[in-house]
């Protein structure tokens, strides 16, 4: 058939023998390229499964990472009212013992 444009060459063993079963040409090319077709299909669709897998386990990862952040962050905090504490204790003991030595 003149009409019909050439199997791929990966595929030209399956062309052959669907030709060989009594497949008309033009019927063999269209069954080799919806075989492809859904061949692609399948592995999109696999491919995509994956992808969706791995976003998973990484907004399981950043979720962890933000939780650790936040637990940082609230240590940051506590230890900066510490210094302001302790530092507000040292300034009252030194006025104490300025006071002291100046009434003894």
């Amino acid at each position: 058939m003149a009409d019909t444009p050439p199997p791929q060459p990966d595929s030209k063993r399956l062309f052959d023998l669907l030709q060989k079963i009594g497949m008309d040409a033009g019927d063999a090319y269209t069954f080799i390229q919806e075989v492809g077709n859904m061949a692609a299909a399948n592995l999109i669709a696999r491919f995509e499964s994956k992808l969706e897998a791995q976003n998973s386990k990484l907004e399981a990862q950043n979720s962890k990472l933000e939780a650790q952040n936040s637990k940082i962050d609230a240590q940051s905090a506590q230890f900066a009212s510490i210094r302001w504490i302790m530092g507000i204790g040292f300034t009252l003991l030194a006025l104490l013992i300025t006071l002291l030595r100046f009434l003894g």
